[in-house]
């Protein structure tokens, strides 16, 4: 097996660039009525693909982690600010680390129904969509202490189907190797 197994996908210019192209079409428009409605309709829909759309989206869209050698690299996306900030400065993402050690437990969450090592491959995860606001829930699910971190797998199971499990049954050995 690999060293590192990768999910979901890195950050990147996307968010900015399609808030500006979508706000500049809206604002094309607007401007057929007069140039106040092309500034407010631009503004209005800039501000809601930057401060709102993307954030509610980010960890489906963009929520790349990866397992290695001494522990999980993820994006920490705990708070809107944490978001906001990927959005406006992706080049200064940085990953979170968690080791080995820290984790208490794993399971997958795949809609209303809770998957462990052992009855993985009973899994029939739902067909995913191309909206990720319509994405049904599918994660890896890390017991910390007394918190909780979910890791995405959504966008692998649209993006790469046939593949995905076969991978997160690698990654659930792998854990279950290392914590026990």
């Amino acid at each position: 097996m690999t060293d590192t197994i990768e999910f979901g996908k890195r950050i990147n210019h996307r968010p900015l660039i399609v808030s500006f192209i979508g706000s500049f079409l809206v604002g094309g428009l607007g401007l057929t009525v007069n140039i106040k409605i092309a500034i407010i309709s631009f503004l209005a829909v800039l501000f809601l693909l930057l401060c709102v759309y993307f954030p509610v989206n980010l960890p489906k869209i963009f929520g790349h982690w990866q397992l290695e050698n001494h522990g999980i690299s993820y994006y920490k996306m705990n708070s809107y600010w944490d978001k906001l900030k990927m959005i406006l400065f992706p080049n200064r993402t940085e990953f979170q680390f968690i080791s080995y050690s820290q984790i208490k437990g794993f399971k997958i969450i795949e809609r209303d129904n809770q998957y462990d090592l052992n009855n993985l491959l009973t899994i029939k995860p739902a067909k995913q969509s191309f909206l990720p606001f319509l994405r049904k829930p599918f994660f890896l699910r890390l017991e910390i202490n007394q918190d909780k971190i979910d890791l995405d797998l959504s966008y692998n199971q649209f993006h790469d189907s046939k593949n995905t499990l076969y991978r997160l049954s690698n990654v659930l050995k792998k854990l279950a190797e290392k914590i026990n």
